[in-house]
């Protein structure tokens, strides 16, 4: 589908679906600075996203969008999205906001409207008046934060005059600019890569001149042009040698080479190794089913599956890590709720063997089980380091997990002499999940916290998983010297943490006045297997001690 048809196909959607019927809300409206990153996040509420200043890439759900300043971008409810920064003086607009329309049966009730959201969710829509989503999203922050009920109340309506915005730019073509011209020029890449391409067939596509079309991809995205080429060529000859039965010279052709030799040592250039070296490489078929968390028995064994569960939230280590060389991504969003299709996906890839997660449904197991072998995990327990060699055995890995695990103590020596008196600490693991906190300590933490480090945990003789509830006066009385701080990275959750922070409650604890409270994120800390354990450990030395790990202490697992 082109840029055409796509605005057409938008236009359509907002006039058919009574927009004059619709009622805005704004839920809450935050301006983030300062930070690189900004996890990816589920949201249940439609949120509305706008680059304030610097730069940087919009994640929402698989697809990477790099963001332009005065577009706004939205991500519907029940969604992920999250933020990569170039710098960090980039400021973003985070909107949480609904749609509703009447009820059909019911003019009395008002329910969420989709549709006009839908028409939102394309590449983002630019606003004609330089700053003026910027000038809308600043003061709606101003007004939404007033302590004149009148003034929060005059936030709904710059929410009102924002959509307006949007909806009255989303019905008519968007005004050509190269930004639009390198969209345009990139999804064509994306549909034509088997064929000829040229920068000067691209910069026709586009409408600029070849040079600065050449200059200008290459700064937008960060790779040129022919070189994006060449990764869609990569990706589609990879899905190719472990899926198909196509020989190299047919493969070649097919991905937009002549010469199967030339396609060979582009290949070889790409993906260091040759296209028989990769194929004999994965020459058992092996699949991941169920977890990602498996992916982390399988990194430190320099074992890649050609099917694994990949999600920029639910996974979003193996996704950056591996996304690329793993050919059949199955879907990992909200820890294998679409496990229907995922099954599918795995009968048409026709794995020889599939790794899946001790105790999985009997009738997944039997399902599984008629499509390929099935090899069930090791039961999660406190002993990662046998599991690793349990797994190792099974795939002829022995030797490698002996020299990652030598590698792993090498390592922990390393961060003790890092953290030198920071180990003599008392460290209160916690997590906040909705408006409640909790003592929390899984295997994975307490065998790297308590085990490997040989810090203190408050509660003598607690046995692991701990999970209890906490008041906020007990993170005092826990008299810990540090507390490590894990928050569910959903709504109502980060909203609660929000103003929890600004509380009377909050900032009158002596850890908190002490800043001895330190943020962790779920990934790694809520998951059980040696990559994530051995990521736990390279942050210690700045989470104890405020110091950056030296690089030794990063690269010492890079063997």
């Amino acid at each position: 589908m082109n840029a055409n048809q796509r605005e057409a196909d938008r236009e359509t959607q907002i006039e058919a679906a009574g927009i004059d019927g619709l009622t805005a809300r704004l839920w809450d409206v935050e301006i983030v600075t300062g930070v690189t990153r900004i996890e990816p996040q589920l949201t249940s509420q439609d949120v509305l996203i706008v680059l304030l200043s610097g730069a940087g890439t919009l994640i929402r759900d698989r697809d990477m969008l790099p963001m332009r300043p005065d577009t706004v971008y939205c991500s519907p409810g029940d969604s992920t999205f999250g933020i990569e920064g170039t710098s960090g003086d980039h400021a973003v607009a985070v909107i949480r906001m609904g749609l509703y329309r009447a009820a059909a049966r019911d003019q009395s009730r008002l329910v969420r409207d989709r549709e006009h959201t839908a028409a939102l969710c394309c590449e983002g829509v630019a606003l004609a008046q330089t700053g003026r989503a910027s000038n809308l999203c600043r003061t709606m922050k101003e007004q939404h934060g007033h302590e004149d009920p009148v003034m929060r109340w005059r936030a709904q309506l710059t929410l009102q005059e924002l959509l307006f915005e949007l909806f009255s730019t989303a019905r008519r073509p968007s005004r050509s600019d190269s930004r639009d011209a390198l969209e345009q020029a990139r999804r064509y890449m994306d549909e034509h890569y088997r064929e000829e391409l040229s920068i000067k067939r691209l910069a026709g596509v586009a409408e600029l001149s070849p040079n600065y079309f050449a200059d200008l991809f290459k700064r937008h995205y960060g790779v040129s042009a022919m070189d994006y080429v060449t990764q869609l060529r990569m990706a589609k000859a990879k899905k190719l040698l472990v899926c198909s039965d196509m020989r190299l010279k047919d493969i070649a052709h097919e991905v937009g080479y002549e010469d199967e030799f030339y396609f060979s040592r582009k290949f070889r250039k790409a993906e260091g190794v040759s296209p028989s070296a990769f194929i004999k490489k994965r020459r058992n078929k092996l699949a991941v089913y169920g977890s990602a968390s498996i992916l982390g028995y399988l990194m430190p064994l320099q074992v890649v599956p050609f099917a694994a569960p990949l999600h920029p939230k639910w996974a979003g280590h193996y996704y950056s890590m591996l996304g690329s060389d793993i050919t059949v991504h199955l879907d990992a969003f909200r820890q294998n709720q679409h496990k229907t299709a995922n099954l599918q996906r795995l009968a048409e890839a026709r794995p020889d063997l599939i790794l899946c997660p001790a105790g999985v449904d009997a009738k997944e197991r039997a399902v599984l089980s008629g499509i390929a072998e099935v090899y069930e995990m090791p039961k999660p327990s406190n002993d990662w380091r046998a599991g690793l060699r349990t797994v190792a055995e099974r795939l002829g890995e022995r030797a490698e997990a002996e020299r990652w695990l030598e590698a792993y103590e090498r390592k922990v020596l390393h961060v003790r002499e890092e953290a030198g008196d920071g180990l003599n600490q008392t460290v209160l693991t916690v997590r906040l999940y909705k408006n409640q906190f909790y003592a929390y300590c899984n295997s994975g933490m307490a065998d790297m916290l308590f085990g490997s480090l040989g810090l203190q945990f408050p509660y003598a003789g607690a046995r692991f998983p701990f999970d209890r509830p906490l008041s906020i006066a007990e993170l005092d009385e826990a008299g810990a010297d540090r507390i490590l701080l894990l928050v569910c990275q959903e709504t109502e959750t980060l909203e609660g943490w929000k103003a929890l922070q600004q509380s009377p409650e909050w900032m009158s604890l002596h850890a908190v006045r002490g800043n001895r409270v330190r943020i962790i994120p779920s990934d790694p800390w809520r998951e059980y297997s040696p990559s994530a354990i051995e990521r736990m450990l390279g942050s210690m030395p700045e989470l104890l001690t405020g110091k950056r790990p030296s690089l030794f202490g990063i690269l010492s697992m890079v063997e």
